[in-house]
């Protein structure tokens, strides 16, 4: 797949030898300055070129956001926020591992396509991401993350001007000197409060205010461990009674997404400070989720449960995305570059990707397909136990309205749920409804394999960068 390049430098290339050739250098020099001067009068910022802001919440059930109506009040900022704008009910990451996500979010294709399978493999420069389709529509492009997984090393700085990734140690909530013989240079992740500040920054200091620009901002804090600032420590819990270990570890996630809530606030607060929000496209997702036990696993990766891949999305933007609206219909994020670019009225026909846009649907226009498949995809471990889980190959599952059917060859395992009845998935139909787990069987052998392709150029990584993130259970 051929990179999508500048219409000016297309000119740069074919322009400047033609007159530096026939003309001599005083021409050649002369055109220099005409291009550059168109350059910078085409990347004026016109009422035509709104700006976006994308915000990922690493490790963030949908169901522990009060604003999809959790008991609790984690994250009071996304009820305002939703109240301005549209939320998902059903959005589903295509996987329950942080890297192949982003690289899904980034540009539209599934794992299985993209094949960033697993975290710490790399994000092909072959693949054209949104932030280099938005680049070469003149955007500014900032990115500020908060954890190792996404280092710009592993691809997904791809079309980024600006990509903050290296974290200070005061910054971190993991830390770590040595690890199986490893020396750790730096530190792995940054807190929230330090992201935001960071992200406020640049847009106060460091972007250029005659651009529209692209902000994406990854927040890492509900991932384990579980440690909010003091401030925050069981803030939601005073008044309840914890009985077991397990809800204490619970209240300390849900602490965790409550302060990244209020730093999410906080970059929102400014960006109406300095008179941007109402020009400013804002969305908000999850990676995705945390089994906290549901399925007798405490945290991600090993299975594709709903607690696992249902996070929360919500998009909102002054007069362009009605107020309160609420879509019912399952979607995937796999349809989020294409949407934005769509709410942007950014055309990139040539662009291939296997996403949808729901921006029709966002403006109330349309409704969506609620029989649209969403597929899911679970890494390849090898055989063994991942916390009280024995997992061994790959896992696929594909959602059909209510329902919801996964299978494991190499476990041996095939499941059915309805999850309108059952929607913690406890109980398997699949022997109950042959025909239909029969169905949604061969739907997902049919998207296998018009999706799979070849492992090619897939990243290395070092014996230290390994240490890393198996350290936090990442790598085999």
């Amino acid at each position: 797949m051929l990179k999508i390049t500048w219409l000016f430098a297309m000119n740069l290339i074919y322009i400047i030898p033609k007159y530096a050739a026939y003309k001599g250098l005083a021409a050649g020099l002369l055109v220099c300055l005409l291009i550059i001067g168109c350059g910078n009068h085409a990347i004026e910022k016109t009422d035509s070129q709104p700006n976006l802001i994308l915000i990922s919440i690493d490790t963030t059930r949908k169901d522990h956001c009060s604003v999809y109506g959790y008991e609790r009040d984690t994250t009071p900022n996304l009820n305002a926020f939703g109240a301005q704008g549209a939320r998902f009910e059903q959005a589903y990451a295509p996987t329950s591992t942080t890297g192949p996500t982003h690289a899904t979010i980034f540009t539209s294709l599934y794992p299985i396509t993209h094949h960033v399978l697993k975290n710490g493999l790399k994000l092909s420069d072959e693949y054209v991401t949104l932030a280099e389709i938005l680049k070469t529509q003149s955007y500014q492009t900032a990115a500020v993350i908060s954890s190792f997984v996404l280092n710009a090393k592993f691809g997904y700085a791809q079309g980024f001007e600006f990509y903050d990734d290296a974290f200070q140690p005061e910054e971190s909530t993991v830390k770590w000197k040595y690890w199986e013989g490893h020396r750790v240079d730096g530190s792995f992740d940054r807190r929230a409060d330090h992201t935001t500040n960071r992200a406020i920054r640049w847009l106060k200091k460091d972007r250029e205010q005659r651009r529209p620009f692209f902000m994406f901002v990854h927040y890492f804090d509900p991932h384990a461990p579980y440690t909010p600032p003091d401030s925050f420590l069981n803030k939601l819990s005073r008044k309840s009674s914890l009985k077991t270990q397990l809800d204490k570890t619970i209240s300390k996630y849900d602490d965790e997404i409550t302060f990244t809530d209020q730093q999410i606030g906080k970059l929102l607060k400014t960006l109406k400070e300095v008179g941007l929000r109402s020009q400013t496209l804002v969305v908000i997702t999850a990676d995705h989720g945390e089994g906290l036990m549901q399925h007798n696993h405490m945290e991600h990766g090993v299975n594709i449960y709903d607690e696992l891949v249902r996070v929360p999305l919500l998009f909102s933007w002054h007069n362009h995305i009605p107020m309160n609206r609420v879509l019912n219909t399952p979607v995937g994020l796999i349809d989020l570059a294409p949407t934005i670019l769509d709410l942007l009225d950014i055309k990139a026909d040539s662009w291939s990707v296997q996403g949808q846009s729901l921006a029709e649907a966002l403006r109330g226009q349309v409704p969506l397909d609620p029989m649209r498949p969403v597929f899911l995809f679970r890494r390849h471990y090898n055989e063994g136990t991942v916390g009280h889980t024995w997992v061994k190959g790959k896992k696929f599952g594909i959602r059909v309205g209510k329902w919801k059917y996964i299978e494991g060859f190499q476990e041996n395992t095939k499941e059915l749920f309805d999850l309108e009845n059952d929607p913690n998935e406890l109980i398997n139909l699949y022997d109950n409804f042959p025909k239909k787990s029969l169905e949604l069987a061969s739907k997902l052998q049919e998207w296998k394999q018009e999706n799979t392709r070849a492992n090619s150029n897939r990243g290395q990584i070092s014996k230290e960068d390994s240490s890393r993130l198996r350290s936090l259970g990442y790598v085999e």
